[in-house]
């Protein structure tokens, strides 16, 4: 048997989060078994518990959680012998499945894993899941972003963190947008070039100083945390058949969409899923990434840690929009 985190409806972390006994996880021939060290929690893991948008269960359960890190303790026939006892990060192995990482174990696919550098804490490597995936394929997807201009909003949150930092690192410039200035003293400290507080400035004045730091030139790609939030704003400062990678529209489900604001200039606009990608793009990702990583040359967002019996504050924590760290799980 073995413990794990679970809840049977949707609703509010300290009254659906439980904890149960189940069967120990069978594996298949391609899997492997994880004891897992770390779970963490991602905004799709709390909007998913809590019933965003309606959403209702369709399982008797679910064990949350897609991000993670462990050591894998059981190989599946067809797994090279050598990924026993390897510790690894999980990069894609639970998305939409029942049964989630926290958990003392957790089987996935061996695709699904990424061996953990010596450089790298299993607590930050739990972290590393969905956002440095999102960032990735947001920077990256069709695109060389040397000498390029970026627009990355909310700097200070995780895929965004990620995102200013590789493409800094690939040769472009990058304007990012907070809420604060803690936020702004992260955003320079990852190497943002030029950084507006959203809530001091208006609209007017974030296209001027835009227009201001690109020399009229505009903007080559923006990266966006929340497309109905900024809906009116984008099609002014980026350039012709430049493109729009967004990732979430939260404040706003439903936006109203000016298609002829878009349109005149041939905006080409990604729906982020980085995970719908498999093969090539996962493997380009995770060696970009742990070619970083083994170099040291990634500044992490801190982490809150919990106990496994204070999953629902690591939810809380996730879901409260002034805290400004990633949240975690020890599992033990």
């Amino acid at each position: 048997m073995m413990k794990a985190i679970y809840y049977t409806q949707t609703g509010i972390a300290s009254e659906v989060l439980k904890v149960g006994n189940f069967e120990m996880p069978k594996i298949k021939e391609n899997d492997v078994l994880l004891k897992m060290q770390y779970s963490s929690v991602n905004p799709a893991d709390t909007k998913k518990r809590s019933g965003w948008l309606r959403a209702s269960l369709d399982k008797e359960f679910i064990i949350p959680h897609t991000d993670g890190a462990g050591q894998i303790v059981e190989i599946g026939k067809s797994v090279e012998k050598n990924f026993l006892n390897k510790m690894v990060w999980v990069f894609g192995g639970s998305k939409d499945a029942q049964f989630g990482t926290c958990a003392e174990y957790f089987p996935t696919n061996i695709e699904n894993v990424v061996e953990l550098p010596k450089e790298t804490t299993a607590s930050v490597a739990s972290c590393l899941g969905v956002p440095v995936a999102t960032a990735y394929y947001s920077v990256f997807s069709d695109n060389n972003p040397e000498n390029q201009i970026f627009f990355i909003t909310g700097g200070a949150g995780s895929v965004s963190h990620y995102a200013i930092q590789f493409a800094k690192l690939s040769g472009a410039k990058v304007i990012t947008t907070v809420s604060s200035d803690i936020k702004k003293e992260i955003c320079k400290n990852i190497g943002a070039d030029l950084i507006l507080n959203y809530r001091q400035l208006t609209e007017d004045e974030i296209v001027k100083q835009i227009i201001e730091f690109t020399k009229g030139n505009l903007v080559d790609r923006c990266i966006e945390v929340d497309f109905g939030f900024n809906v009116n704003l984008i099609p002014k400062i980026l350039k012709p058949n430049a493109t729009l990678a967004t990732y979430s529209c939260s404040s706003n489900p439903n936006p109203v969409f000016p298609y002829y604001m878009y349109a005149p200039k041939g905006i080409n606009i990604k729906i982020v899923q980085a995970f719908l990608h498999r093969n090539s793009f996962l493997s380009r990702c995770t060696d970009f990434v742990t070619n970083l990583l083994k170099k040291d040359n990634l500044i992490h967002p801190e982490i809150n840690s919990f106990s496994f019996d204070e999953t629902f504050k690591a939810h809380e924590a996730q879901e409260d929009t002034e805290i400004i760290a990633k949240s975690n799980i020890k599992i033990k």
